[in-house]
């Protein structure tokens, strides 16, 4: 019996723990009258009071969350919160900087901080609509040298069409003064250091005015660089890309992309720090090349053009020496050749004179005409030679006339 009477008022405690705990984990209530007015065209200010009924004891904080979408769900999906701005802030008001491209949705949810087993509240939602009407699109900017090159197209015609620009530093809102049609160029030294850029388009639009406020990244994340200039240097069996250019920033901002070729065979593409890259030189290729100033990613994001292509060298065959020469020398040596003969042949009177013929006596001699006299024809041969000339004939009949002289007959005496 006594056993009963205790298993009863075991599972009545454990009923009563349940209830309390149940009542300690209840949520908090929601905040009441949210509200929100534009300070600025890029300050939007919210406010709302305390929850209803909230313990007196329990101290709470909120968090606010405004998200560029004019729907709201109770729950923001994961790939919604790179469009949203959220914030913890312990007052009931809360101040934003942010445009109204695409319409708001505000929401504001009470956590606990010391109030007991709470969970957090159910949000507070209130939308903001787009405006009604959009002046421009296609929106686009170039930022160099404290200069920055805002572009759009006209979505409707709007003859008093404004284009501003706001500085949070400043507080204030600037009108671009430098403006043409489509286009606007900013000349300030601030946007290079701001972390967003909120910029304002208005003008009356039948017969209404209309505002379109947007926000965008900083003009560091559309850097424009000038286009390089790259010179080739050979520096003994090296050769010495050097690129030359106006760079704003530090140097740690930079990299530099060098592309080139050699004997018209594309090597990769290199990406690095210096100014400076050094390549093998072979003498028999030609190199061409060109650079690329990137804007590195730790500082912002842009490029240049692509330098103007330098070539350095040419493409020759390295067996073309050897070639020449058996192709070269034999030539050579065959035209000498060919000269020789002819310049022998033309003056071959010169180089080999004839010589003189010889009389009859020295060519008796030549031929050896000795005789052995008759007396001497028995000794010895050697005894004693004599030379015999050869007779020489002569003519045996000679006769010689007079010259009669020449006497004028008597016709020609007549005649005279």
């Amino acid at each position: 019996m006594f056993r009963v009477w205790d298993i009863s008022l075991m599972m009545c405690f454990s009923v009563s723990l349940m209830f309390v705990g149940v009542e300690g984990m209840s949520e908090l209530p929601p905040p009441r009258n949210l509200t929100f007015t534009w300070e600025t065209p890029f300050t939007l200010n919210l406010k709302w009071e305390k929850p209803k009924n909230l313990d007196p004891g329990c101290k709470v904080n909120y968090t606010v969350e405004v998200r560029h979408s004019q729907d709201c769900p109770v729950k923001a999906e994961q790939d919604n919160q790179r469009d949203s701005q959220t914030r913890r802030v312990q007052n009931t008001t809360c101040k934003f900087n942010i445009s109204n491209e695409n319409g708001l949705c505000i929401s504001v949810t009470v956590n606990p901080e010391i109030c007991g087993i709470k969970d957090p509240s159910p949000s507070l939602n209130i939308s903001i609509p787009p405006p009604t009407v959009t002046l421009v699109k296609d929106r686009s900017y170039e930022y160099f040298n404290n200069t920055l090159k805002c572009t759009w197209s006209p979505v409707e015609v709007v003859q008093d069409l404004g284009f501003y620009y706001w500085s949070p530093h400043k507080n204030t809102v600037i009108k671009c003064n430098d403006m043409k049609i489509g286009q606007c160029v900013i000349h300030d030294t601030f946007p290079k250091y701001t972390t967003n850029m909120f910029y304002l388009f208005n003008g009356t639009y039948k017969g209404k005015p209309v505002n379109n406020t947007f926000m965008d990244k900083p003009p560091t994340q559309y850097v424009k660089i000038n286009k390089p200039q790259l010179t080739i240097q050979r520096d003994q069996q090296n050769l010495l890309f050097q690129t030359n250019s106006y760079l704003e920033f530090g140097p740690q901002c930079y990299r530099y992309n060098y592309t080139y070729s050699m004997c018209d065979k594309i090597a990769p593409g290199k990406v690095i720090e210096n100014k400076e890259y050094q390549v093998d030189y072979d003498s028999n290729c030609k190199y061409k090349a060109r650079v690329q100033i990137i804007f590195y990613d730790n500082c912002g994001e842009g490029q240049s053009d692509l330098s103007d292509e330098v070539e350095y060298g040419e493409n020759r065959d390295p067996n073309l020496p050897a070639l020449l020469a058996v192709i070269i020398i034999p030539f050579i040596v065959s035209c000498c050749l060919i000269v020789s003969l002819v310049l022998l042949r033309r003056h071959k009177d010169i180089i080999f004179p004839k010589i003189p013929e010889p009389t009859l006596i020295f060519k008796d001699m030549f031929i050896n005409n000795i005789r052995i006299p008759e007396d001497l024809r028995h000794q010895s041969p050697t005894d004693g030679r004599l030379y015999v000339p050869i007779e020489e004939i002569v003519e045996s009949k000679i006769s010689l006339e007079l010259e009669t002289p020449l006497i004028p007959t008597t016709t020609n005496v007549a005649g005279i």
